[in-house]
């Protein structure tokens, strides 16, 4: 299977900006030139100068220019340098690409894409952020990237730009209204004093404070942005007053420091002295955390004396209120968030009050326990809410798992990183899993469970990613390490792992009565997700190495039956997905298929989830080409492709697997033709993971109503002209803009109108949908 496989038509991941854009038309011109002739620019500036803001909003304007994407990697909350390559793999919608989620692999993977890579607050890690770059850029050749930094990444070929502050009027120069608008920072200060106070307007009686206001802001966007959320306490006249008292005492500051740094430090200096001690304090401790933080969070690591845990609520809503953090999100738990130049502004405040490591410990101690906690329950109704909840603390877990690894015992780093196992399979973040096991495990060993535990969870991710000698060495340790050690439930997974070992290679007889002594011993224990663990496997493989595959269908009849009384989805999803494999082989296509698309209700459950979903995609695919329905086979085979690739693992470490695979990809190329197949496995993998659902249950959503495969005839009543079914049906082959240009003939511009009307006359928002809906009709 290709291991860079197209993604023509993607508009990456790069969201919408949901304030307004004010000004910059100049810079937003500066970047887009500077692209054209250069393959990397970055842009420079001090910290609240707008440089995301302004990388964003250039990405927007020019995804039409990539027609592979406009991909955003956020590493302002990264602080490992080594996993750079893995967070701009997942930003790329790929994680853990099939070649490592490194530099070489991400080259690999963008080998041949016309695409832009933002990769924005590199300042911290600009040593590997150059190292990833340079990298990229010299293996891929249709490659650009946009990099906002404080300072320049300083390789070859890179072209800066520095960020300005907004334009404000001359200190000198008295302003109207109608005058005030031609400056950049007044329009910004009048666009947010309307979200604030929705009746704000520049009139006569307040010009003068507005140019002022700008004036002593000097055009920094955050500087702007802090001070116009006062409006909700304070007055213009008030606001300005205590700025400029402030900024007058910063003119005996660091000589060294540019002035528009001075100003942004006297803002939120100003910030901090309008807090209480107490405020101040929850607030340096609240910048332990990464990514934003729930209540119960920050009163487990917060409050230690002087601060009470009862007084932690009243003072994050007095935070709230002198907008030092913010409320985000609307999910069940209240969530809070400071901006990042906030955050390390009381980091600074907490390391000189020598609270830091008392605060690290106790964060780390925090994130452990909720994994912890989300492993011992993982058999339970809690199953989805526990994994959505690890997966918004992804941020908070690094910075915890840093500590784990850098400070903390062996033992609390080794619990830690495989009390994650369930997080690192389901989200299918198997490399950054083994990264954290890896530094656990080369810490002083202790003789202790906890390192034995970390050695087969390390062995199952290598087993997954088809690293069996690596796998095996792990486990083999484990296994001398396990026999000198007391009794333990743990001792009952390690045969569930070599079983696991055993199958993939395809060695069946092996692998069973390990599995069958496993499984014995979770049920003497009763430990619930071990017995669930050996029912699936144990039922695969029975049916798997049997001439008569229902030989395995009572295992895992049991496993979904005992899984669906305790509420848990995830070995349910697992049990049917190996049970429509089995049918699948036993020649029942209708109960495969039922199977397989009862099993993908685990993507509607748990949020993100990669791993089974994968898994049943690919069965469809097998079923329908059974039935010869082979567009349909060709892209659920891409879909899944997709999806192993991001989890840098494959179907082909897994014996049995692999040649059903291979042969099912046989029988299509054979009907389809090679260039049919790769055209709609393309169309596969370029399909989100909503639109891959939809096709494998067969909910692909039409414009409108209607009966019966869509004939030309009838694609010309939806309003497509001839011209129109002709480009459609190209967008269906995979084809780019430039190519469908090349193909009739015709300008690339004209090409582009042809699909956007087609995308508005059908109702569609991407070209997948478009390949996806036809296939379906067919």
């Amino acid at each position: 299977m290709s291991t860079a496989t197209s993604t023509h038509g993607s508009l990456g991941n790069l969201p919408a900006e949901v304030t307004s854009f004010v000004g910059r038309r100049h810079e937003l011109t500066g970047v887009r030139r500077m692209l054209t002739t250069s393959r990397l620019v970055t842009l420079t500036g001090a910290g609240g100068v707008g440089k995301t803001r302004l990388a964003r909003h250039a990405g927007l304007e020019l995804r039409r220019a990539f027609p592979d994407g406009v991909w955003l990697a956020e590493l302002a909350e990264l602080r490992d340098p080594d996993l750079v390559a893995v967070t701009v793999a997942e930003a790329l919608g790929v994680r853990e690409e099939s070649v490592r989620p490194d530099a070489p692999g991400l080259a690999t993977f963008l080998a041949d894409r016309q695409a832009l890579l933002i990769l924005d607050n590199c300042e911290h890690l600009v040593a590997a952020s150059a190292d990833l770059v340079e990298t990229l850029l010299r293996a891929c050749p249709r490659l650009r990237v946009l990099v906002t930094s404080r300072q320049a990444l300083r390789i070859a070929g890179e072209a800066t730009l520095t960020v300005q502050p907004l334009s404000v009027p001359a200190a000198d120069h008295a302003c109207t209204p109608a005058d005030l608008a031609r400056y950049e920072a007044a329009s910004l200060l009048v666009d947010r004093a309307t979200a604030v106070l929705p009746g704000f307007a520049v009139t006569e009686a307040n010009c003068a404070t507005v140019t002022a206001l700008c004036q002593a802001l000097e055009g920094m966007p955050l500087a702007i942005e802090l001070a116009v959320a006062r409006l909700r306490v304070l007055t213009l006249e008030e606001i300005l007053e205590r700025l400029t008292d402030r900024y007058r005492l910063l003119t005996s500051g660091a000589r060294n420091a540019p002035a528009r740094q001075q100003t942004l430090r006297a803002l939120i200096d100003w910030s901090w002295d309008l807090c209480a001690e107490p405020e101040r304090r929850l607030w340096s401790r609240l910048s332990v955390f990464s990514g934003g933080f729930e209540l119960e969070a920050a009163e487990q690591v917060c409050a230690f004396p002087p601060l009470a845990p009862e007084s932690i609520l009243d003072l994050i809503a007095s935070l709230v209120d002198k907008s030092v953090i913010f409320r985000v999100g609307d999910g069940p738990r209240a969530r809070y968030k400071m901006l990042e130049v906030v955050r390390e502004y009381g980091a600074v405040r907490l390391a000189g009050a020598d609270e830091q490591p008392e605060v690290a410990r106790r964060h780390c101690d925090w994130f452990a326990e909720l994994a912890h906690y989300g492993d011992v329950h993982w058999a339970s109704p809690d199953q989805a809410a526990l994994m959505l909840r690890l997966r918004r603390e992804q941020a908070n877990l690094r910075v915890a798992l840093e500590h784990a690894v850098g400070s903390a015992p062996p033992e609390v780093a080794l619990r830690f990183a495989a009390d994650l196992q369930n997080h690192w399979f389901v989200r299918g973040f198997l490399s950054e899993g083994r990264h954290w096991l890896d530094r656990a495990l080369a810490m002083p060993p202790p003789r202790h469970w906890t390192r034995a535990r970390a050695l087969r969870v390390a062995s199952w991710i290598a087993c997954v990613q088809g690293d069996q000698p690596r796998a095996s060495a792990l486990l083999f340790e484990a296994k001398e390490l396990a026999a000198t050690l007391p009794p333990s439930a743990e001792r009952a997974f390690i045969p569930v792992v070599e079983g696991n070992i055993a199958m993939f290679a395809g060695d069946h007889a092996t692998a069973l009565p390990l599995f069958e002594e496993a499984l014995a011993g979770f049920r003497a224990l009763d430990v619930r997700t071990g017995e669930l663990w050996c029912l699936a496997v144990l039922g695969l493989a029975r049916g798997l190495s049997s001439a008569s595959p229902d030989d395995g269908y009572a295992d895992l009849t049991a496993c979904r039956d005992l899984a669906e009384s305790h509420g848990e989805v995830w070995w349910r999803s697992f049990a049917l997905w190996a049970l429509s494999v089995l049918r699948w082989r036993a020649g029942d296509h209708a109960g495969a298929s039922a199977a397989a698309k009862e099993s993908l209700t685990i993507g509607t459950v748990v949020e993100d989830e990669q791993f089974t979903v994968g898994l049943s995609l690919e069965a469809l695919g097998w079923v329908a080409a059974s039935v010869r329905r082979d567009q349909r086979a060709a892209q659920l085979l891409g879909a899944s492709d997709r999806m192993w690739r991001a989890m840098h693992a494959s179907l082909t470490s897994f014996r049995a697997l692999r040649v059903f695979h291979d042969e099912v990809t046989t029988q299509l190329r054979a009907r389809l033709g090679d260039r049919a197949f790769e055209a709609a496995f393309d169309r596969g993998v370029a399909l989100t993971a909503a639109e891959a659902m939809a096709l494998a249950v067969e909910r692909v959503p039409a414009p409108r109503p209607a009966a019966g495969p869509p004939a030309p005839a009838h694609l010309g009543d939806l309003g497509l002209t001839p011209r129109e079914r002709e480009v459609a049906a190209l967008v269906a082959e995979g084809l780019t803009n430039r190519e469908i240009a090349a193909r009739l003939v015709v300008a690339q511009r004209t090409a582009e109108g042809h699909v956007e009307n087609i995308l508005s006359k059908l109702g569609f928002t991407s070209r997948a949908q478009v390949a996806a809906w036809l296939a379906a009709q067919r």
